[in-house]
């Protein structure tokens, strides 16, 4: 099956209004894997959107952040979620893991095609909860040039059973070592959520208020995972006075609000490097990831 005729990408806060009637949804029917396209067109982003994106992580070169992108993909991912064909709640996912490419020079005055694709796993009564990962993967065109590709896991989340929930046990394990760097420690408030939301439109109730994330399992909010990343994204450029062309990332624990998290790095001789966000005093990694710091398009 091929892709369907492009249409306006639709504007957030009539999809997060549309979103909340996809939570009764009946997601335990049973159906093998499937794959979802779609097409979209979208507007640049507007020099407002860009200085604020830039004010909001001190740091970045790029005159475009990669992860600025996320947030037009995510803005996709929506749209796509609403589709009938989509067989979960859109509020309560969790992105686990994401990907990002640059594969030319983005050209801020200019628009967007997008192709997007999702790849649904199988699901019903019996498959784990844990196999229950869509993949969306989104490309982005300008003039007929693939200039990004953005590919992004989830976990759908089940909803907050009555038993009562096991106290963990605090772990602590030792400070990262050589070759890594420590080259950044952040407080973060519950301000930071909500912050981040307005500037990013992802108003996922999860990082919001607590009886908001309580209702799928967390006791506290979580900061977004992609403004961690972002700022890891921004601290490394400004570390290496260079733009990164490609970025993963893969959230290994969620951060519940407040918090204090260290950012860890290194830097190869070719240009790539890896990182890590971890605990300020427990060192748990929070998330990790690679980077590529760009050459030429």
């Amino acid at each position: 099956m091929g892709f369907e005729q492009p249409v306006t990408l639709p504007n957030l806060p009539g999809m997060f209004f549309r979103s909340l009637f996809t939570v009764a949804r009946n997601d335990q029917a049973e159906a093998g894997v499937q794959t979802l396209r779609a097409e979209f067109t979208a507007p640049a982003f507007s020099v407002t959107q860009l200085t604020r994106y830039q004010q909001a992580f001190d740091g970045f070169v790029s005159e475009v952040p990669l992860t600025l992108m996320y947030c037009l993909a995510q803005r996709v991912h929506l749209a796509q979620m609403l589709g009938e064909e989509f067989p979960w709640p859109a509020p309560g996912l969790v992105h686990v893991s994401n990907s990002l490419e640059q594969h030319h020079t983005i050209q801020p005055s200019e628009g967007f095609h997008i192709k997007a694709v999702i790849k649904l796993p199988a699901r019903g009564p019996n498959v784990s909860p844990r196999r229950l990962r869509p993949k969306f993967t989104v490309e982005f065109w300008q003039q007929g040039q693939h200039v990004v590709t953005c590919i992004s896991e989830y976990q759908v989340m089940p909803k907050q059973s009555e038993r009562p929930r096991k106290s963990r046990e605090r772990k602590i394990v030792d400070a990262p070592c050589d070759p890594w760097q420590k080259i950044n420690v952040w407080s973060l408030g519950c301000k930071v959520a909500r912050d981040y939301a307005r500037l990013s439109g992802d108003f996922n109730p999860i990082h919001l208020h607590p009886l908001l994330s309580r209702w799928f399992g967390f006791e506290q909010p979580i900061i977004h995972g992609m403004y961690m990343s972002a700022r890891a994204l921004a601290e490394i450029e400004r570390h290496a006075q260079r733009p990164v062309h490609k970025l993963d990332v893969t959230f290994k624990r969620p951060v519940p609000l407040p918090a204090q998290v260290t950012l860890w790095h290194q830097l190869h001789e070719d240009g790539s490097g890896s990182y890590q966000i971890c605990g300020t005093t427990d060192y748990l990694q929070r998330l990790e990831g690679t980077f590529v710091l760009a050459q030429d398009y």
